[in-house]
Parts: structure tokens; sequence; C-alpha cells
């Protein structure tokens, strides 16, 4: 019989893992989301450059640069911007 089955959850047990903390610096991890001619970059720190053929973004243990033609800012809040244009690469880089 394999771990899984032998071990058998209590409710307490069930309780604590649906309303248990998430992992430490969860909501720090950068997201990317791409769809047709947009894409939305979430939990970055600032904006290092700008310009409408490359964005570079500072994150929380690098940096991140989206390479494209007319990229325009959509829309910009503290830790989430949109972009319009056309993508052609991306590049991360750590903070060594």
């Amino acid at each position: 019989m394999s771990k899984q089955r032998k071990r058998r959850l209590t409710p307490h047990g069930w309780l604590k893992l649906l309303f248990g903390q998430p992992p430490a610096g969860m909501y720090r991890r950068p997201a990317v989301y791409i769809s047709g001619a947009q894409m939305e970059i979430e939990h970055f720190k600032q904006v290092r450059a700008y310009d409408e053929n490359k964005l570079c973004l500072e994150l929380y243990g690098g940096a991140f640069t989206v390479y494209g033609d007319g990229l325009r800012i959509l829309s910009l809040s503290a830790h989430r911007i949109t972009l319009q244009g056309r993508f052609v690469r991306t590049d991360f880089s750590d903070n060594d």
C-alpha cells in the first residue's frame, strides 16, 4: 500500500492545509502573462529603463528585459505593468 493511502488526514490537518500560510516569498515572485500583442508583468521593484524598443524592470533578485517594436505602456501601478507592442524576446539576469 502506498504512503498516501496509509496516511489519512484528520479534519484538523485538512483545515490546516486549507487555511495555511503560503510559502515565504510567494507574492514576490514575478509573473508574466502574454495575450496577443499585450504583456502583463507583476511583482517588480521599479522600471530601470524604457523606450519604444526596450523595457527593463528591476525584480526582487534580478532584472527582466523585454525587447520589441513599438512598445507602449498601457497601465502602470505599484507592482504591475501592462505593455502593448510586438515582442521579440525577453531576458532575465540574476543579481549576483
